[in-house]
């Protein structure tokens, strides 16, 4: 049997963004939708907190799950009341920590698609068989309790979930996460969630899955700083979970991955607990570029656009147009624009756009993705040809 490192595939979604910041570097005029990275400045509180711990010589170990200042922040900002808090460097080392925690060989964990692009590969490092449930298009490719249910086997230790969605920007409706919830409960299953998009929300109200009290015995539900406060270089995490789980998780940090990084302690702790509208504020500048893109993309080509209601992301259908690799490949080419195939997230046939740039960029490039499906690719058949 060939080792598990050896299966790995790399994150399809870094490679294009590295391919975009190489052709950058040439001299292209490239526009990198790609990364899901907030392009805005991080508040001031946070770069001022890192500049005093600099100057105080804070840049020792901190414990290995983080400071108690710091996880009694996390658990006021959060409303996290039940359960033991945990930091870690960056969301996406907590939900490996946690998937590698409950699942191992011989399981399986249920996984809506589309779905983040590292989900599948961390369920199988750990040894288990990621079990992969179609969303509904109908229900902006949700799924629903009547899907997991006939998916759920004796094997089935978990449902691994992303909620907002990367990379459709769908939303849960309460109702849908209590029945999912009720589902996990009835077959003892745990449920580990990412909300790192839960603050940008454009229309509704968020539902946390923390929400349902039945679900807080067997739910992990990772967060952090990168999406809310524009932090994801200074990778920092933050998650809840049962005791038991906790104390799992913490010992494999120990050893796996370390303490997270002190100044994005500091950077963290000052965030989460300034008086300042930060997050309205980037909602309301995701809002306006979100409601721009779609209709400048809306009124001039035939790819249909469908207005996400949290996140960052538009996810287009191109399959008109041939394969999404192909779509992509041939528009960085031709017009400098890149985007992430609907294939790096389980769902051939799409694209995803990050609009993570400034609106006039953000313009330029719906200009130049209508010109290229217009003029280069009028037929069904184009990409192919």
């Amino acid at each position: 049997m060939k080792a598990l490192c050896r299966q790995v595939t790399h994150s399809l979604t870094m490679a294009l963004d590295q391919q975009a910041r190489r052709l950058a570097a040439s001299g292209r005029d490239i526009i990198n939708l790609t990364a899901g990275q907030v392009d805005l400045p991080m508040p001031a509180e946070g770069k001022k907190a890192i500049l005093s711990a600099l100057e105080e010589d804070r840049t020792g170990y901190v414990p290995a799950t983080g400071s108690a200042e710091l996880k009694a922040a996390v658990r006021e900002r959060m409303g996290w009341k039940d359960g033991e808090i945990l930091i870690g460097a960056g969301a996406k080392p907590l939900m490996f920590e946690a998937i590698s925690c409950l699942c191992g060989a011989g399981d399986q964990v249920l996984l809506p698609t589309p779905c983040y692009t590292s989900y599948p590969e961390m369920i199988r490092l750990s040894g288990a068989e990621p079990v992969l449930i179609a969303g509904d298009r109908r229900r902006e490719f949700t799924v629903s309790a009547e899907d997991i249910k006939g998916c759920i086997t004796e094997r089935t230790k978990a449902l691994v979930l992303n909620h907002p969605v990367n990379p459709t920007g769908a939303v849960y409706d309460g109702a849908v996460l209590k029945g999912l919830v009720e589902v996990c409960a009835a077959h003892d299953l745990y449920i580990i969630v990412d909300e790192v998009y839960s603050a940008l929300i454009y229309e509704g109200e968020f539902v946390s899955v923390y929400a349902f009290p039945g679900a807080r015995e067997r739910l992990v539900l990772v967060n952090g700083a990168s999406k809310t406060y524009a932090m994801a270089g200074l990778r920092l995490g933050y998650a809840v979970a049962p005791a038991a789980v906790a104390e799992a998780m913490g010992a494999y940090q120990s050893h796996a991955v370390g303490c997270p990084c002190s100044l994005s302690e500091r950077a963290a702790l000052a965030v989460l607990t300034m008086q300042t509208g930060y997050e309205g504020e980037l909602v309301s500048v995701f809002r306006k570029r979100r409601d721009a893109l779609v209709e400048a993309l809306s009124h001039q080509i035939r790819i249909p656009v469908q207005r996400n209601r949290g996140a960052f992301y538009l996810w287009l259908d191109v399959s008109a147009w041939g394969d999404d690799m192909t779509f992509c490949r041939k528009l960085l080419a031709q017009e400098g624009v890149a985007l992430t195939p609907g294939s790096a997230f389980c769902w051939p046939g799409y694209v995803r756009l990050a609009y993570t740039k400034k609106e006039p960029q953000l313009l330029e490039a719906a200009a130049r993705i209508c010109r290229f499906v217009q003029l280069d690719h009028s037929s069904s058949s184009g990409c192919n040809s």
